[in-house]
């Protein structure tokens, strides 16, 4: 039986993994989808917390705190998007905890590269300029999408009843948390094998061409940058035939 822990990305929470859990836990495996501290279900506390203490290293304590607490061990760890920072930083932090890295068109640093070294790659200069504008002026959030016209253009959402479900659970994502790098260097960490789920539309293209020279599985979709919420059986699936393969 499997173990996955999944990771959701900006502005999103929890949430976006709903339809994809129901098939990992049909085929047996036990399935954690946390909401990040300030996001989904906890954004809340962003009013109670002080937004530069929101950042990357919270993120991932979030997530050994629920491995830990839950006593999990050999995890099949999911990040989509910009949990690819988090999950590599809990990789850093618990690998012996660890059997697998997932990134969702997510992002994978380079040591000491934070989320805004990604973001030229993948979303281009002109968003890339106003996250570091963002951070230049100490702003403390970035404001999700407000319109359905939008959540199409980014995530490739179409869907009517998804943007319906998709726009009124976005949040705010802390400046602090794609301003912080990340050290790398765990020998443990590296030993984790790793594979990439891209989509077509994503704009990860990239990244993705970078990890497969490093010897990474690679998975495609023909869908947009959620494919939790777009393509969630086939997610689920990928993800069912990763845990079958290393085990």
């Amino acid at each position: 039986m499997a173990t996955f822990v999944l990771v959701h990305g900006a502005w999103h929470g929890g949430w976006c993994w709903w339809k994809v859990e129901p098939r990992l836990r049909r085929y047996g495996s036990s399935v954690y989808a946390l909401s990040l501290t300030g996001m989904g279900e906890r954004s809340h506390l962003a009013r109670y917390i002080d937004p530069a203490v929101i950042n990357l290293d919270l993120h991932i304590k979030d997530v050994t705190e629920l491995l830990e607490s839950e006593g999990l061990e050999r995890v099949i760890l999911v990040g989509h998007a910009y949990a690819g920072m988090v999950i590599s930083g809990v990789a850093e932090v618990c690998p012996q905890l660890l059997e697998h890295l997932v990134y969702v068109n997510g992002v994978v640093p380079r040591d000491d590269e934070s989320m805004v070294d990604q973001l030229d790659a993948v979303r281009g200069p002109e968003f890339t300029a106003q996250v570091r504008a963002a951070i230049n002026n100490r702003e403390e959030f970035l404001p999700p999408p407000t319109t359905v016209e939008e959540i199409r253009r980014r995530w490739g959402i179409a869907d009517p009843e998804d943007q319906s479900w998709v726009l009124p659970r976005l949040c705010p994502q802390s400046v602090a948390a794609f301003a912080q790098p990340l050290r790398l260097g765990s020998f443990e960490a590296q030993e984790i094998s790793r594979s990439f789920i891209l989509s077509s539309e994503s704009g990860f293209d990239p990244i993705a061409k970078r990890v497969r020279q490093s010897g990474w599985g690679l998975y495609q979709l023909d869908t947009g940058h959620d494919p939790m919420i777009t393509k969630p059986r086939e997610v689920a699936d990928i993800l069912l035939k990763i845990a079958g393969t290393i085990r």
